[in-house]
Formats: structure tokens, sequence, C-alpha cells
């Protein structure tokens, strides 16, 4: 009884999390979300339409990542009465479960120090290439597999101004901002920050798992969207946060671009 006591609630600190930590926390996390995204999924079949708009208000990525943008989505799929509604009840819900995630982690005695999450000059310039590399990506993929979906236009590529983020970000609800900066520490936090505390020898294993959560959630988008979220970004942000910058900061902030304005690149600096 004793050694299961202290195998549970252990006096040491956690510096690597074990296969059950991980989906514990993963059920907590996103359980609820891989089954809502599953479901509308496989409705979407049945119906013969997208499941994106039904998802619009449970998914853990409220706003979609497929390079739409949130003005667009928002215009269309909801009004403003509306969206404060499902803004809200989002922030509440992952808010809390959150809360259960580090209460289950303090438990544990995990060590929350060893992931980086610092606040300095350097986080600047990584957000902007991470933003670069990441948006351009999604803009090229999207070219290929999103019918409609071109931002390589004369008209574009001309009207690019780098302060037209700035105007877009004004425009939004404090709420819209808030929970965008949620939802990006929420996922990455997991995926980059815990998972990255897993033994090095399961390193492999353990991309493939968050890889296919990240899927897992995102069905509700079409599979292509889905795999190219998990698959293309998500090892993107695995690269830049273990190879590059180190520091769970900037990915978290390039993550709320992705959900405030779509993955792309091209829509953020152009003028509409």
């Amino acid at each position: 009884m004793l050694f299961i006591r202290q195998f549970i609630f252990p006096k040491e600190k956690t510096e690597h999390l074990r296969f059950f930590d991980v989906l514990i926390i993963t059920a907590i996390l996103f359980g609820h979300f891989i089954i809502l995204s599953t479901e509308l999924f496989l409705e979407s079949f049945k119906a013969g339409v997208s499941a994106i708009l039904p998802a619009f208000s449970l998914s853990p990525v409220l706003l979609s990542e497929n390079g739409s943008g949130i003005l667009e989505t928002v215009a269309e799929a909801v009004d403003s009465t509306t969206e404060g509604v499902a803004y809200s009840g989002n922030l509440q819900f992952q808010s809390m479960m959150l809360i259960l995630a580090f209460l289950y982690l303090w438990i544990r005695n995990f060590d929350f120090k060893q992931i980086p999450f610092r606040f300095r000059l350097s986080v600047i310039p990584w957000f902007f290439i991470i933003l670069a590399v990441m948006g351009l990506s999604a803009d090229f993929l999207y070219l290929l597999f999103d019918n409609g979906y071109n931002y390589f236009t004369k008209e574009i590529l001309m009207s690019l101004d780098f302060f037209e983020l700035f105007r877009k970000i004004a425009v939004l609800s404090p709420i819209a901002i808030l929970y965008a900066l949620l939802n990006a520490f929420y996922e990455e936090y997991f995926f980059l920050g815990l998972l990255g505390t897993v033994d090095q020898k399961y390193k492999w294993q353990t991309l493939l798992y968050s890889t296919l959560i990240r899927i897992s959630f995102h069905t509700y988008q079409g599979l292509p969207s889905a795999l190219i979220i998990g698959i293309v970004f998500g090892l993107i942000y695995y690269y830049f946060y273990h190879r590059r910058s180190k520091n769970l900061l900037p990915l978290v902030l390039v993550h709320s671009m992705a959900d405030m304005f779509g993955s792309g690149f091209l829509y953020i600096f152009a003028r509409f």
C-alpha cells in the first residue's frame, strides 16, 4: 500500500512523464474534443456536407485553421452575440480542463520549471520566423488541396502591408484574443511542453502519438486539413521548439495567430 501511494504521490520531483500520465492528461484535455470531432467527421459523410460549421462552437480550435480567417468565418457562421457565447463556453470549459490537468500534475509532483516559457527579446524574431514558415507552408498546401484558396495573386501580393496585422488584431473582440491565447497555450503546453518531458528513448513514439492526437480532434475540418494541421504544422512546431527557439512562448503566440486569423501567412498582411 505504501509503495502504491508513493508511486502515485511521489516525494521526489517528477521530471519524466510516464505513459499512464500522458494518457490521463490526454483524456482530460482532449477526450471530449476527440469524441466530438470524430462524431462530426462521421456525420459529414452521412449529410454530405462539411462538418466545420457544426463544430464551430464545440472544437478546442474554435476558429478555422484553414486560412479563411476569423473575420470571414465569424461573419458567415455566427453573429456577434453567438460568437461571444461560443467563446465564453469554450473558454470556461478549457479553463476547467486545464486546471484539472495542472492539479493532476501537482499531485504527481511534476517539475513545472523544466518547461521553458520565457519572456525575452528573442521571442519577437522567433515569432515572425515561425509565423512565416508555418503560414507560407499553409498558403502553399491549401492552394494545392483546398479549391478556391489562393492568396498568391498579384492583387494580394501587391497589397501586403506589415501594419495590417495590427489593424486586424484591433478589430477583434477581447474575448476572441483571450480565447486564442488560451487555446494556443492549452494545446502547445501539452504537445510541446509536457510530451517533451517523456524519456528521450521514447521520443519517436511520443512524436507519433502527438501527431495522431493533433489529427484526431481536427477531423471535423475534413481529413486533408486535419492531416496538414497534425503532420505539417505539428512537425514545424516540434522542430522550432526542440531544435531552435527552445522556448514555448513564440510557439504559443504563432498558434494563437492561427486561431485568430487562420493558418495562412499572406492573409494576415493583406489589405482587404
